[in-house]
């Protein structure tokens, strides 16, 4: 799937009621409008509860936080679920820097987050 003719490709994979989205490469300010876009469009299309798997983000920029962020209000206000799994220990310790490990559901692995 491409978002809005661009070239950030996501990945997904429906598992019961639960769309897992593939991110991967350098999440900052060049992509991150057009992911947060992509998942806006996900949840439109009645995607509610997503499972983000960071495990192929290699960097993450406050672009990057911040359409994460959206996408979990867009998420709650359809009364959805965003999970994050598999986020690398680099990505992982900005999250912890930026103190926002308590705003996100995170788990170690898919599996981990599918069966919470």
């Amino acid at each position: 799937m491409l978002a809005g003719g661009s070239n950030y490709m996501l990945n997904t994979r429906k598992v019961a009621q639960t769309l897992i989205v593939y991110l991967e490469g350098r999440l900052d300010v060049s992509v991150a409008n057009e992911v947060e876009e992509a998942l806006a469009k996900l949840i439109d299309e009645g995607n509610t509860q997503l499972v983000l798997n960071l495990d192929q983000v290699e960097y993450m920029s406050s672009s990057g936080f911040r359409a994460c962020i959206a996408t979990l209000r867009k998420v709650n206000a359809k009364e959805g679920s965003l999970k994050l799994c598999a986020i690398r220990p680099s990505v992982k310790r900005i999250f912890d820097v930026i103190e926002l490990t308590s705003l996100f559901d995170i788990y170690e692995s898919e599996a981990e987050a599918l069966k919470a």
